[in-house]
């Protein structure tokens, strides 16, 4: 009788483990990768995600949300959450270009430019891009629980 009760008991407390040992979250990483409208990755660009406007109902924590970094050379970006969001992605990238210009003198009396050298001239224009993205927080087994967004830069 007694061996029977204590069969009961470990069994009891497998059960126990088993049921509490279940996978727990995994909070959610978001992978950004920018690119330009020629489809070149865009290092150096400033990338904010952000519980804006578009989450629907409150986030609970918006500090630990609230995320800005800058991408790499290869034009990616890494951030992690502790929680599921919705969050909107604002990227804004200053791309500096050198173009040939020609600086020359303007001779008032013929009205004519003399004597013209080319020179390189840096051109900087302003790109930007917005996307809204949605992570969540799963129970699962493996670690994967990265969500990989492509934001191309107007």
């Amino acid at each position: 009788m007694k061996q029977k009760n204590n069969l009961k008991l470990v069994l009891l407390m497998l059960v126990g483990v088993f049921a509490f040992s279940c996978a727990k979250e995994r909070s959610p990483s978001l992978h950004i990768t920018v690119i330009d409208e020629q489809g070149v990755p865009a290092s150096g660009a400033t990338v904010h995600a952000w519980p804006g406007d578009n989450a629907l109902g409150g986030t609970v924590n918006e500090a630990e949300m609230d995320k800005t970094g800058v991408t790499d050379l290869s034009g990616k970006v890494t951030f992690d959450f502790k929680f599921s969001a919705v969050l909107d992605v604002d990227v804004v990238y200053y791309r500096t270009t050198q173009v040939v210009g020609y600086d020359s003198i303007y001779d008032p009396i013929t009205g004519l430019a003399t004597g013209a050298t080319q020179i390189l001239v840096d051109e900087t224009d302003s790109l930007s891009g917005h996307k809204v993205v949605k992570i969540e927080s799963l129970r699962q087994k493996s670690t994967d629980n990265d969500y990989s967004e492509t934001v191309t830069l107007k």
